[in-house]
Order: C-alpha cells, then sequence, then structure tokens
C-alpha cells in the first residue's frame, strides 16, 4: 500500500508515493495510465471463473482480495495490478508461487525473517500442503506476497503485522496437517545404538535419534516412554540396570535435542520382557532393544 497525495507542482499534478525507497513523484500522465490498468486488471480478475479445488479457489479468492483492498482503500494501483495479476494466473491454472524476498526493497533483519519464513513455506507446498490443508495453504501462500509488499513499503505497522499474523497462523495449521504421526512404537536395536555393554550412544546412529527428535518435535502433544530391555545373559540385576542406563541414554540425547523431559518416562524391564523367549544366559540380538512408546 502506498499513501498517495496529490498535488500541483508547477503546471501539472504530480503524485507522492510514499515507499521504502523513499518518496517518489509520478507525473500525471503515468499516474492515470496506472489508473486505467489497475481498473482494467482488477476488473479483469473479478470476471474470471475461479478454480474449481479448494487450493486454487482459496488462492485465487485471497489475490483477489489483497488487490480489492490495495485498489479502493489504499489507492496503490501497481500493488493492486500485481494482487490483480496473481488472482488471474490462478484462475487460468498456471503455478503460482510467492515472490522471493530479493523480488522487494527490504532492510536485512526483515529479509532474514522472510526468508526463513519462505522456507517454512516451502517445506509446506513441497509436503503435500495443497493437497493435505488446502484453504490454510492458500490463505499461507497469499498472505506471505502480502506480508512482503506491506513490509517493503514500511509505512503501515498495522498492515504489516496483519499480513504476518495471517500467514502465521494459516502456515501453521497447514504444518500442523502434513506432520507425519508418531508411530505407536519405535524399536531401536541395542547393539547398534551401543557397543557391547555400554550405554553409550554411537556417533553413527545419532542421526536416527535426531530424525526421532525431529518426529516429537513435530507432535508436540505426545508424551513417549523410553523402555530399555536386555537379553538373558549374565545377572538379572546387571541387566535391570544396564537397560536403565542405556534408556536413560536416549532419553537425555533426546533432550539435548530439544525435546521437553517431562515429556519422556524412562522405563528399565532388563530381561523381564523379552521380544524373543529365550532360556537363561542365551544371546539372542532381539532382546537387547530400546523402545520408545507412546504413551
Amino acid at each position: 500500500m502506498r499513501l498517495r497525495i496529490g498535488f500541483l507542482m508547477g503546471a501539472g499534478l504530480f503524485t507522492l508515493s510514499a515507499c521504502a525507497g523513499g518518496p517518489q513523484f509520478t507525473s500525471l500522465p503515468a499516474n492515470l495510465a496506472k489508473s486505467f490498468e489497475a481498473e482494467r486488471t482488477v476488473a479483469e480478475a473479478r470476471s474470471v471463473q475461479a478454480p474449481a479445488d479448494p487450493y486454487g479457489a482459496t488462492l485465487y479468492a485471497e489475490y483477489l482480495r489483497y488487490a480489492e483492498y490495495e485498489y479502493g482503500p489504499m489507492m496503490d494501483n501497481p500493488d493492486a495490478i500485481f494482487h490483480a495479476r496473481r488472482a488471474i494466473a490462478v484462475a487460468n491454472g498456471e503455478t503460482v508461487t510467492p515472490q522471493a524476498v530479493t523480488d522487494r526493497l527490504l532492510p536485512a533483519e526483515k529479509a532474514d525473517v522472510l526468508a526463513a519464513a519462505r522456507r517454512r513455506l516451502d517445506a509446506v507446498l513441497q509436503g503435500g500442503g495443497p493437497q493435505k490443508a488446502p484453504e490454510a495453504t492458500a490463505r499461507a501462500v497469499a498472505a506471505y506476497d502480502c506480508w512482503l509488499e506491506q513490509q517493503e513499503e514500511n509505512i503501515q505497522p498495522d498492515d504489516i503485522a496483519s499480513c504476518r499474523q495471517t500467514f502465521l497462523e494459516n502456515l501453521e495449521a497447514a504444518e500442523a496437517a502434513i506432520q507425519p504421526p508418531m508411530p505407536p512404537t519405535i524399536t531401536l536395536a541395542a547393539d547398534v545404538l551401543f557397543d557391547f555393554d555400554k550405554a553409550v550412544i554411537k556417533d553413527a546412529f545419532k542421526p536416527e535419534l535426531d530424525r526421532i527428535a525431529e518426529l516429537l518435535q513435530k507432535n508436540p502433544d505426545v508424551r513417549v516412554f523410553v523402555d530399555g530391555y536386555t537379553d538373558t545373559m549374565g545377572p538379572a540385576e546387571y541387566n535391570m540396570d544396564l537397560s536403565k542406563r542405556r534408556a536413560q541414554a536416549v532419553a537425555d540425547y533426546l533432550v539435548g535435542r530439544g525435546i521437553a523431559r517431562d515429556r519422556i518416562t524412562v522405563r528399565a524391564f532388563g530381561e523381564t520382557e523379552l521380544a524373543v523367549p529365550t532360556p537363561d544366559e542365551t544371546a539372542e540380538p532381539r532382546n537387547r532393544r530400546v523402545e520408545i512408546r507412546k504413551r
């Protein structure tokens, strides 16, 4: 949105535009031409047939809404044209992606924030957001362009905040819809996690625990048990302690990756609950395990 003030200068009418680059003057002929272009483009956007699918229909409606806001109350012809053209492109079945941060003149600190937001939005688009959360994803896409536009102009804090809030609310809804569910149980082979008779996680297995931590982060309402088990080799009391130390090591690693400790309960079963029943003093790799189980 650009606030415009018309005034006489010499023999002609000029328009003062406030934008990120400072006040700029546009002559009457240029301003009239842009006004006529905006009128035609917004009218065309209103007249086209909206897509039938939920994602396209919502994206079209959102871009048209922004176009009408800029053309009407804000009298911002360039950005009215921008949003209207995007609405038309969506109606024509074209793939419309959000603007790049570099397409707008932004302060470095604002560009960094918007670039991070764009990465989250790209992850939603690539993760099936248009199919799994079509309305929320579409609103996030259009609101991101609105946020970019308003942040470039940087003269209406309320409009910046509104676009940003609309973007974040819908982005978070879309992210929640595409997150993979937490499986009931994840079984980790202790022989892969740890060296023999040890409770120190091997470096080679840490990427797998990183993926589990990410899964827990994407399912913030899930609480888990981390259960340790051994086979029947050695004294039962020793096996109980070893299973506890190994389960605790896994829990501590997940906490170190940002999972709240109160979401994790550590339990030790030693050789009392065998996955594969065996006699005493039997080495059975399938019994040496750590399980992460939903509560």
